[in-house]
């Protein structure tokens, strides 16, 4: 099977696209209509999301030539896709924890960036507390087992989206 040119970008537009509608759903539903308040993991991987949307609709509008243009939009990708996975597996270790080896609850993910700078807030945030243990369900399932899947179905097609060649007349 052969994808072409406009099919390959179609799917990086439609993958870009759909992690940020995810930042949306989070935001729009989970947030403001069933009022889950979403720990500092849970905003770090809107962060995650919005980064792999970013690279994706790149990818999908300037469809590099040049190969070092072409490995550094890969390179994009693959880091925001895996950084994702990564603080996802996170939020579901913190949510399997014993309740007495959970951390403790620090401040919100906006009062831990006043407090820590960007930076270090931004670090401080990627280890997660105690609010990170919160097990949210939607459709049956915690919230941080739909971002996985969904950093993964991403992951899938971008290595579906480079692996197969071109048809080039």
């Amino acid at each position: 099977m052969t994808l072409t040119d406009t099919h390959r970008r179609a799917a990086l537009a439609i993958c870009g696209l759909a992690s940020w509608a995810s930042i949306a759903f989070a935001y729009y539903y989970l947030e403001r209509t069933l009022w889950l308040t979403p720990c500092n993991l849970c905003m770090m991987q809107r962060l995650a999301f919005g980064l792999v949307g970013f690279f994706f609709l790149l990818d999908a509008i300037c469809w590099p030539s040049r190969p070092a243009t072409r490995f550094l939009m890969r390179l994009g990708k693959y880091l925001s896709i895996f950084f994702g996975i990564g603080l996802a597996a996170r939020h579901l270790y913190i949510q399997s924890l014993p309740a007495d080896q959970v951390p403790a609850c620090g401040f919100d993910f906006y009062a831990t960036l006043d407090k820590n700078g960007f930076w270090g807030g931004l670090l401080t945030a990627m280890q997660g507390d105690g609010d990170c243990a919160t097990r949210d369900l939607f459709l049956g399932l915690r919230i941080p087992v739909w971002s996985m899947m969904l950093f993964i179905g991403l992951l899938l097609v971008c290595v579906i989206c480079e692996r197969h060649k071109a048809n080039t007349p």
